[in-house]
């Protein structure tokens, strides 16, 4: 069972290794209009924290020359009926440096996205813009320190013939095994992507972020891309778009939102926890948004949203090996016989150190009357998930079925 347990943790090595951790947050604007939305500049990839740095240029074989390019061509295939401008350089196409030269003025820093816009309408007559972003892009070296084990290894043979099965040549040896020390590269990468009307007004954002040693760059920026045009694609499809409530659902409005400190003043996380927070909400048929007069606010206090590491130390373990052979003889008498002779040797293999994430997030929420302040109903929570908006989402769509309950149950509607 031991050398069960152990070749498990190598194998999550593996599976580690092949893919990537990720978390990701959505925010649409209410009343965004995104299917009208059907002429769209692509910006290249922003390198800054003020979107003013354009990562254009580059030979073709460098990374981010590769994700833009990689960007464009998702976006065509899954927004039908989208006409995206690419600002930067297409693979194999020279011309388009030319084609480009008249657009040249939209890579250069702008006062603000207003002024921005307004040049990307004048030049294009584009509906709005999109700006991926990359927030963090580097990586960080972790250590597997030398680590040494002892096994007692086995070989033996097993033969087969008319007389049974026997086990001769069975020897037994103590092995010292060492997993040397190891430079492990683990990647992080946080992008987002924030879309911009016409009026230079964001509309909509998407961040995303990834973990994962050995990491090609290009090869990782491909989930987050692959994962942001499925966010849009939906996003344009109406896919959260609030139901229709009748008038005797209870009105409710989300406020008064508090974040962890190393979250707050990030416009993007704040704005995705109040989606999140939105999205969760209009799943229940008894509650409707209405910020103008609601009988209920929501209160949330989320004292911790984070990626939470967990070491797993350099493991070795026993695997066997065989070989079997086929042996037929006649003896002295004629007679014919046939025999199988299976040869067993063990090895020690072994993986090194590594980190994994999960997310933690913990809190509590609260629903309170919108006229007295009076609380009626409260929720601590403690959730986990690989990712940190799916771990608050769990948090708030338990919460929210407790207030259709408690409207059920109170005979409100």
């Amino acid at each position: 069972m031991k050398a069960v347990r152990v070749l498990f943790a190598a194998l999550f090595f593996v599976v580690w290794h092949a893919s990537a951790l990720a978390y990701g947050g959505l925010w649409i604007e209410r009343g965004a209009e995104l299917p009208k939305m059907k002429k769209l500049v692509l910006f290249p990839m922003s390198i800054s924290d003020d979107l003013n740095s354009f990562a254009a240029d580059g030979d073709e074989s460098s990374a981010v020359f590769r994700q833009n390019d990689y960007l464009h061509r998702r976006l065509i295939k899954k927004l039908k009926g989208a006409n995206l401008l690419r600002l930067a350089p297409d693979i194999g196409e020279q011309r388009i440096r030319e084609e480009i030269a008249p657009f040249a003025a939209l890579l250069a820093p702008a006062a603000d996205a207003s002024a921005r816009a307004a040049e990307v309408r004048r030049l294009t007559m584009a509906d709005g813009y999109l700006v991926p972003h990359f927030r963090e892009n580097w990586v960080r070296v972790d250590i597997s320190p030398e680590t040494t084990f002892h096994f007692t290894l086995r070989s033996w043979t097993e033969r087969r013939d008319e007389r049974g099965t026997r086990v001769t040549k069975d020897y037994s040896y103590p092995v010292t095994h060492v997993v040397p020390e190891k430079e492990m590269k683990l990647r992080i990468m946080d992008v987002d992507y924030t879309l911009f009307d016409e009026r230079g007004q964001a509309v909509l954002s998407f961040e995303n972020s990834a973990r994962k040693y050995f990491a090609d760059p290009f090869d990782m920026y491909k989930d987050l891309a692959e994962e942001f045009a499925d966010t849009l694609k939906d996003a344009r499809k109406g896919k959260y778009r609030p139901k229709k409530r009748g008038e005797k659902a209870v009105p409710v409005a989300l406020s008064g939102l508090t974040l962890p400190e190393d979250m707050a003043g990030d416009a993007v996380k704040e704005r995705a926890l109040r989606f999140a927070m939105y999205d969760e909400a209009r799943r229940q048929d008894r509650l409707r948004l209405d910020g103008g007069t609601p009988k209920y606010l929501v209160e949330a206090k989320i004292d911790r949203c984070e990626l939470v590491p967990t070491w797993h130390p350099p493991a070795a373990w026993v695997t066997t090996s065989s070989r079997t052979y086929d042996e037929s003889w006649t003896d002295k008498q004629g007679k014919r016989h046939q025999a199988t002779r299976t040869e067993y040797t063990q090895s020690v293999s072994h993986s090194f150190g590594y980190y994994s994430y999960h997310a933690e997030a913990a809190g509590n929420l609260r629903l309170v009357d919108a006229v007295t302040g009076r609380e009626v109903l409260r929720r601590s929570f403690y959730e986990s998930d690989d990712k940190r908006m799916d771990a608050c989402r769990h948090a708030f769509r338990a919460f929210f079925k407790d207030v259709e309950k408690f409207v059920k149950k109170t005979g409100i509607v």
